[in-house]
């Protein structure tokens, strides 16, 4: 554009040029070898040339005059010297040889020349020299060159015109941007950090806001790099103030990003929610495009984070619709980082191939936009090799791996080279080529040190790489040296406390284990047992509940690994067993815990409006999960009520972090378990691991009162259990198959238990189907009448058992039974108003679907009648929910008055996500805290996807439903219902029916294992009734369900009949 605007000699004097003719004739030149007609008829020539276009045969006659009169001995030699030198300035110009041009035009401007001349000059001067400098501010040159062009724009900068000088004054601190940029990518973050300072002060000079920002922003993100958040905050909030006189959103919103950024890494979670908080009412008000793009993204980011996938990936498709509908040339940039995150997202999720199609489309929009010389053009292939190694693809990765390499031979940066030799190297060790895999490794660390010292961050982080590499090569004596060097290297990079250096702890402890030196190891593992512990009681007053869940679920496996090393190092009764059963109590129920103390400490502390707002987030939570069913037609829906419900529960959070923080359920561990057993009780906490060549297997710790440390016991491998051919729960009671787990489960523990003891237990996976009280011994007795035995879902509840006295309405009991689940819309409608229900409970939408039918439980209308009058002999306060009445608004009409006794007969379900494929209402859903629930009154409405009354609730309760509710009035609740024991087990517990009601406040559970015959679990119930209720048995509700087992078992003998029927506090 400038080199359209200038005029060839840009106003030279046109008098001056008409009389050159002329004053060549009459001038005396004393020239050195042309006459004075020659030089006339030379610069006549030149003229007439540069008329053509013919610039460079008009340039050497300008040049060549210029020579001639090169000594200016007279003032007219001196005017046509200077003419045929400004003329050819312009030429050079045209020609585009702008160094050329300068160097004359500089030359020219240090001799005589009058006012009407310098104009000229100093125009030809200053865009010569423009256009030479700008070739040195790039950013793949080097900082001498930059500071080369600097000095030239900085040079000519005085001499521009009004028109060129707009274009130089902001090249001078856009070349310190880009010599920041270009000492950034090399590493040099404090020369970067220096750079782009100065860009920041020669913008604000000028009054380049949006630019003087982006300066701020990578100033702040060289601060991050060199460790100085305080500094990247300030530089942060800089930017931001001057972001918001800009009046440009787009600007505002990456500024309020990057600063949520370096708050969430420093773990400041009360500006982290702040900046969130700003983040949503910018996007909100805004129209702004850009902004709404740079938003999608960071949210979809920040749901992945949070293990949130499909939440995450509506926001990124909703910023891959932004870019894929602008013009390519102005949203490239936007459309790889689409494609890039959505690849990310989907080999997160291990779909690869859809992971695949986003990689190659990645590459399709880089390279469009690099040279092909450039040293990053292939560097995309790595993300893809990366994926092929992860789907097994050998072939496919290792052909990336080429494409990676290729155009590496110029490469001068060692950071563009490591990262290829860290590509392939993983992609060589994944396929086991250990030593090819090593020597990469290697290699990537030569190549940075040539440039860069030991505690460089890449560095570091190779140690970790290579020690694991040599790890799964057997070199274990050299994995623990790489490993030992990481965690030395990360204490001083990163702090004694950080996340990562607790990580390389526990990395080396392992490498410590497996190199024979397991004493160390104990050592480092239960240190970094007790710093990770501190940080997260630190961070989780300040976390809302997908936050806990996105930092619990990677931190998780590190505490339930503790057991298989102890179990390896044969420190089984050690101070050591202590650190590891004191992990293995944290980790379990670890997320139930954590969201029921703040429900806890909101009822005890908290105002109505914050328990109003705890409650509608339950509820809208819930609404998620139904639209979940169909993400796609409901994806703009959950995205808004997940955005409202991420606001309101930082909110909530900020406003209860005055109350208690929540985390005393943290506090007990092995001291506060064994205090709370009494003499001849026992805890027996069951625990499991993966073994490389066994697969899952199974341990125990045995607590006692007399023991100064656990007692930690291998027990068996699944797959152990697995070749028995046992394929339904009740099976494992039957003579056929209970010898054997006898065997394996009872045989190594008994030897440590006194008979007649009180035996606590805590299952865990495969563990939860079993009922070790249930369990036949070959004398035919039940292990049950040796130990009187107490199924806990953690050891916190036997703590709880022993310090609180649950507060309850004495003898009062709600009993639903003998209900009618067919009901017309007259009948739901009349129920449904008998209720003034919050509306916090009547989120769900009107429209189910179902594929079959609950049919009517004859047994438990009769079990109702029975039970009912058992209590009522005995002064209880009841109340029956029959027929139509056992509605799910009569259920959720209980919260926060719920009975001390409840009981639920009715059909319960349990669906894992591949089956719940099959079933209409079901569909859609993949947690199992809505594949788990009970049927009410009514309730085959909803399942069989009838539209149902407005203002009535649909009778299908799930856990989720239960698990919102305040019930914790209630002592016991009683599961008179099918598969209500059942649920998905995890490290964290089992999650269903149990989970729910314990989530609710409920202390204890009578649950079965698996479907049982109505007609005998009446009996069992009925059973159960007479003997709590009974004068010998005091209300000892163990003791009745215990005497009602064996009362049932002895009319009908098979296991299947009694043995699923199990009680759990």
């Amino acid at each position: 554009m400038i080199l359209q605007t200038l005029t060839p000699l840009r106003n030279i004097n046109k008098a001056l040029l008409l009389s050159l003719p002329l004053f060549f004739c009459a001038s005396n030149i004393k020239s050195q070898t042309m006459t004075d007609a020659e030089i006339t008829d030379k610069m006549c020539e030149a003229f007439a040339l540069n008329k053509e276009k013919k610039t460079a045969e008009a340039l050497d006659a300008f040049l060549l005059v210029g020579v001639q009169t090169a000594k200016q001995q007279t003032e007219d030699e001196r005017q046509v010297y200077v003419c045929s030198q400004l003329m050819a300035c312009s030429c050079l110009r045209t020609l585009e040889r702008y160094e050329e041009g300068y160097r004359l035009a500089k030359k020219l401007m240090e001799g005589k020349l009058l006012d009407s001349e310098r104009k000229n000059v100093e125009s030809e001067y200053a865009y010569n020299g423009y256009m030479y400098a700008v070739d040195f501010i790039k950013t793949d040159k080097t900082h001498s060159e930059h500071e080369y062009g600097r000095r030239i724009l900085s040079e000519i900068a005085p001499y521009a015109n009004d028109f060129l000088r707009p274009y130089i004054l902001p090249k001078i601190p856009y070349s310190w941007y880009a010599d920041g940029t270009s000492c950034f990518i090399s590493a040099e973050y404090d020369k970067a950090l220096t750079c782009f300072r100065n860009a920041y002060e020669g913008y604000m000079k000028l009054d380049k806001q949006v630019d003087a920002v982006k300066s701020l922003r990578d100033m702040a993100n060289c601060q991050r790099w060199l460790y100085d958040f305080s500094g990247a905050v300030s530089s942060l909030k800089s930017g931001l103030t001057l972001a918001e006189k800009t009046g440009l959103d787009d600007v505002r919103m990456e500024c309020l990003k990057d600063l949520w950024t370096i708050y969430d890494v420093v773990g400041d979670v009360r500006h982290t929610l702040a900046c969130a908080e700003r983040m949503d009412s910018l996007v909100e008000a805004s129209s702004d495009q850009k902004t709404k793009f740079a938003y999608y993204n960071h949210k979809g980011k920040e749901a992945e984070k949070q293990g949130q996938y499909a939440i995450a990936e509506q926001w990124y498709l909703r910023g891959k619709d932004i870019a894929d509908g602008e013009e390519a040339q102005t949203v490239s940039a936007s459309r790889h980082l689409s494609y890039a995150n959505l690849r990310g997202l989907y080999t997160t999720l291990g779909k690869y191939d859809d992971a695949i199609v986003y990689a190659k489309k990645a590459i399709e929009v880089f390279q469009s936009q690099t040279p092909k010389g450039d040293a990053s053009y292939n560097m995309s292939y790595a993300t893809l090799a990366d994926i092929y190694r992860l789907k097994g693809d050998k072939a496919n990765c290792y052909a990336c791996l080429v494409k990676l390499f290729e155009g590496t031979e110029s490469m001068t940066e060692p950071r563009e080279l490591y990262s290829r030799y860290v590509t392939r190297a993983l992609c060589r060790v994944a396929f086991k080529d250990y030593e090819a895999g090593l020597d990469d490794f290697r290699k990537a660390d030569s190549l940075l040190a040539t440039k860069y010292p030991p505690e460089d961050g890449n560095r570091v982080a190779l140690l970790a790489l290579i020690g694991g590499a040599e790890h799964k090569a057997g070199n274990f004596a050299d994995s623990e040296q790489h490993y030992r060097e990481y965690a030395d290297r990360t204490r001083g990079l990163y702090g004694e406390n950080s996340l990562e250096h607790i990580n390389a702890r526990i990395f080396l402890a392992n490498a410590e284990g497996f190199a024979g030196h397991e004493d160390e190891g104990c050592k480092d593992y239960a240190e970094a047992e007790q710093q990770l512990k501190a940080f997260m009681k630190q961070r989780i007053p300040y976390m809302n509940t997908a936050e806990r869940e996105g930092l619990w679920s990677p931190l998780s496996a590190l505490f339930t690994n503790m057991a298989p090393f102890a179990i390896t190092a044969k420190q089984c009764q050690t101070p050591f067993t202590k650190t590891c059963y004191d992990a293995l109590v944290l980790s379990k129920s670890f997320l139930l815990e954590s969201e029921r103390s703040m429900y806890d400490v909101i009822k005890r502390e908290g105002t109505a409006e914050d328990m109003r707002d705890f409650m509608s987030l339950s509820g809208m939570k819930n609404t998620v999960k139904t639209l979940e069913k169909d993400y796609k037609a409901n994806a703009d829906s959950i995205l808004d009520i997940s955005q409202r419900v991420s606001r309101m529960e930082n909110q909530l959070t900020a406003r209860c972090r005055s109350y208690s923080d929540g985390t005393g359920f943290m506090d007990v561990d092995y001291d506060a378990v064994k205090q709370a057993l009494g003499q001849d009780e026992v805890l027996i906490d069951f625990t499991d691991y993966m073994s490389e060549s066994e697969g899952r297997k199974y341990a125990a710790f045995i607590i006692d009162k007399g023991q100064d440390y656990p007692l930690l016991k291998p027990l068996f491998a699944e797959r152990q259990i697995d070749s028995l051919g046992i394929v339904r729960p009740d099976m494992y009671y039957g003579e056929d198959y209970a010898k054997d787990i006898v065997r394996l489960l009872w045989q190594p523990l008994k030897d440590n238990l006194k008979e007649g003891s009180t035996v606590y237990y805590v299952p865990s996976q495969l563990l939860f189907q079993v009922s070790l009280e249930s369990l036949p011994m070959e004398d035919g007795s039940l292990l049950g009448s040796h130990y009187d035995f107490v199924r806990l879902s953690s050891a916190r509840e036997l703590v709880k058992m022993k310090r609180h006295t649950r507060r309850a309405d004495a003898h009062t009991a709600v009993l639903y039974g003998g209900l009618q689940y067919d009901m017309d819309d007259t009948a739901m409608e009349n129920e449904a108003k008998k209720y003034d229900l919050d509306n916090l409970f009547a989120q769900r939408g009107d429209m189910a679907r179902g594929d079959s039918v609950y049919h009517e439980l004859q047994g438990t209308k009769e079990e109702i009648f029975r039970i009912y009058t058992i209590l009522k002999g005995k002064k209880w306060n009841v109340v029956p929910y029959m027929g139509t009445d056992g509605t799910e608004e009569s259920f959720l009409a209980m919260h926060g008055k719920s009975p001390c006794l409840l009981h639920l007969a009715t059909h319960g379900f349990y669906y894992t996500p591949s089956k719940a494929a099959d079933v209409n209402y079901l569909k859609g859903y993949t947690d199992a805290m809505s594949l788990s629930g009970l049927v009410l009154s009514g309730g085959n409405a909803a399942w069989l996807g009838k539209k149902l009354p407005k203002g009535v609730l649909g009778g299908i309760l799930t856990a989720n439903d239960i698990a919102r509710l305040d019930l914790s009035n209630t002592d016991m609740v009683v599961l008179s219902a099918c598969q209500t024991g059942q649920g998905k087990a995890t490290s964290e517990g089992l999650y269903g029916l149990q989970r729910a009601f314990k989530k609710a406040g409920v202390g204890t559970i009578v649950m079965s294992l698996w479907n049982v015959d109505d007609r005998v679990t009446s009996e069992f119930m009925a059973t159960f009734y007479e003997r709590l209720t009974d004068k010998a048995n005091a209300l000892d509700k163990r003791k009745a369900f215990e005497e009602a087992k064996q009362i049932v078992r002895k009319n009908h003998p098979d296991p299947y009949h009694w043995a699923a029927f199990v009680m759990l506090d």
